[in-house]
């Protein structure tokens, strides 16, 4: 198993080497080889779990793991497994860590740390399992067991978290 450390304005410890903040493709490319898939100042690693944007300069501005719970690589933030807590106890740690503004304008679906500069992310909300449960329900197709407990594990875990250089989630997106 890999041991994943993210250090939120640092960058990230992967097996006892350090990927900062701010390296180069080169820096990335000489640690982990060359990359699975390649997009847009991007690259992908671990089949797409791992992706490193580049800035305009050609340096890291953003590490995203993109596994959730199921996925290969399990980075631990503060002292705590970033995608095995619940989303309530990651949320709680980041907002204590950060110490000030949090984007929440995705009410629950993402949060951006701004102190920080990392975010998160999940595909769906508790509330959102609850009204598909009764619409199945409603209309005479009730959801079995395993349904459900796919739904809740999606609304109750992050699926993704990423770090970024100062003031990134600051930044407009376009």
């Amino acid at each position: 198993m890999k041991k994943i450390k993210l250090i939120p304005l640092v960058g990230m410890e992967f097996n006892d080497a350090t990927i900062a903040l701010a390296s180069s493709q080169k820096d990335v490319e000489n640690l982990l080889g060359e990359p699975c898939s390649t997009r847009d100042h991007s690259l992908f690693y671990f089949n797409n779990e791992l992706r490193f944007d580049l800035g305009d300069d050609g340096k890291i501005e953003f590490i995203e793991f993109l596994g959730g719970c199921d996925g290969e690589l399990q980075p631990v933030i503060y002292g705590v497994s970033a995608f095995q807590s619940t989303a309530d106890t990651l949320y709680n740690v980041l907002s204590e860590e950060n110490q000030g503004e949090i984007d929440d304008s995705e009410d629950g679906y993402s949060y951006g740390f701004l102190n920080i500069s990392v975010g998160i992310y999940r595909p769906s909300v508790p509330e959102d399992v609850e009204d598909m449960i009764a619409e199945a329900t409603a209309d005479g197709k009730p959801m079995d067991e395993a349904e459900i407990e796919d739904e809740m594990k999606k609304a109750n875990y992050w699926a993704t978290i990423g770090i970024g250089v100062r003031d990134y989630y600051r930044q407009p997106l376009f």
